[in-house]
């Protein structure tokens, strides 16, 4: 962190923006390194998100409890299962705030062997229990804490253990789904789904419930190891993603003359997040996308670059928007370098078995099912390309150049170092891409 704040500094000084403002993630693409730059962008996000939580409109409660999704929820984190709901917490609206009624009621579980709810006040060990909303930020919880007691001081002896499990599911081409979530009380509550072929360990698409909620997320969560639990056997697959490894995969069909151009200390291969940390509100939902059958191989500055200004702008308009929707994010063809001769050869993490490719498109699809409108957009996930090469790839109108609709939307499109980018259709995308499942669509959602 201390390597952090003087990197920070450091780009503050180098851009001379004004000393009460951080710059923008997108202006440090090339400064700093990939969990470098998620640090500064947690950073950067909790004060915009603090923009967000001071003009959200939510009305509070007569009586009942206020939770702010930072400031009342600890770490390490239980999993809060909402009673009359039967589903995780959430905030109310893009408001940052948990609302809860006077004696509404909380299930809270450290899930996982071992694992026990910690707090000052605590009166007996359990891994679940239920906690009632009194007033403000104060629960109670018969026989297992002491009086009237702040939510904030709920901990658990260690993480929250999530799971990926492979379901009887088939999604595109008869792959498999596998589901992301906790289980509570021997009920398993889905984070997030994953579409995967297992032959070529390829991640098609995941998917997720986002809405206004999700627009502000609890800071200050560390990273947590990846993730590849049986999905991957016999493959390290962390080991591929190192710059050592990369390089090498490169060097197998460009020769090592030619790698040494491609990867280097600022374009290298990235753990590429589908469902990105900072999409799930809370510590344990934020944990949990830290498996590889939710990533996928990114170029870093288009990881920090035009994806990241994807990701966050949308989770911004959806929160604005109050919108309720499914996104579907995932990877499709993949991308290829020159060798030495000028020919196109493809790239993979494993080129032996030619497998874990790194891909030439990312792409969100996001519908809102109670209107029927959805957009799909798409990037190009290849620095190395010209810019008439990528144009080549773009396979629709694009809807959101020049088109006021979408100025939410800060992107750089024809930036190709951090991803060529256009918007289509829903009809148009899956004319190109037919990974995802059947819905009505009447137009853009904007």
């Amino acid at each position: 962190m201390v390597r952090l704040a003087l990197l920070i500094a450091a780009a503050v000084t180098v851009i001379s923006a004004l000393p009460a403002e951080l710059p923008d993630p997108g202006e440090l693409v090339y400064v700093l390194g990939e969990e470098e730059f998620e640090d500064y962008l947690d950073r950067w996000l909790e004060v915009e998100e603090e923009k967000w939580a001071a003009n959200a409109t939510v009305a509070a409660p007569r009586s009942g409890c206020t939770l702010r999704v930072n400031g009342d929820f600890g770490q390490p984190q239980p999993v809060f299962i909402r009673r009359n709901t039967n589903n995780y917490v959430a905030a109310n609206g893009n408001s940052g705030q948990v609302r809860l009624n006077a004696g509404e009621q909380v299930i809270v579980s450290c899930t996982g062997s071992g694992r026990l709810i910690r707090h000052p006040n605590i009166a007996a060990n359990v891994a679940t229990a239920t906690a009632t909303c009194v007033n403000n930020n104060l629960v109670s919880g018969a026989g297992w804490l002491n009086g009237n007691r702040a939510f904030g001081g709920l901990t658990c002896s260690a993480h929250s253990y999530h799971e990926a499990q492979q379901t009887n599911e088939r999604c595109f081409n008869n792959n498999v789904v596998i589901r992301v979530g906790f289980i509570v009380n021997n009920v398993f509550y889905p984070m997030y789904w994953s579409c995967f072929d297992r032959n070529r360990l390829e991640v098609l698409y995941v998917w997720t419930h986002q809405t206004a909620a999700n627009a502000v997320h609890q800071t200050g969560v560390d990273r947590p190891s990846w993730l590849a639990g049986s999905h991957f056997p016999g493959v390290a697959v962390n080991n591929l993603y190192t710059q050592v490894s990369q390089k090498q995969a490169i060097a197998r069909v460009v020769g090592n003359a030619l790698a040494d151009r491609y990867v280097t200390s600022h374009q290298f291969l990235a753990r590429g997040h589908l469902v990105a940390k900072s999409d799930k509100v809370f510590a344990t939902g934020q944990r949990a996308t830290f498996w590889f059958i939710n990533a996928a191989p990114q170029w870093q500055p288009f990881n920090a670059g035009n994806w990241n200004w994807l990701e966050q702008n949308l989770r911004a308009r959806i929160g604005a928007a109050g919108y309720n929707t499914v996104v579907y994010t995932g990877t499709f063809g993949v991308t290829q370098l020159r060798n030495a001769n000028g020919q196109f050869v493809d790239i993979f993490l494993d080129p032996a078995t030619r497998r874990l490719p790194v891909p030439l498109y990312f792409y969100k699809v996001v519908y809102d099912a109670s209107r029927r409108l959805g957009t799909a957009f798409i990037s190009i996930n290849n620095p190395h390309y010209s810019l008439a090469e990528a144009r080549a790839l773009q396979f629709c109108t694009d809807r959101c150049r020049n088109n006021n609709a979408f100025n939410w939307l800060n992107w750089q499109p024809d930036r190709v170092d951090i991803g060529y980018s256009f918007c289509c259709t829903v009809d148009d995308f899956r004319r190109r891409i037919g990974h995802l499942p059947a819905f009505a669509v009447n137009g853009l959602l904007s």
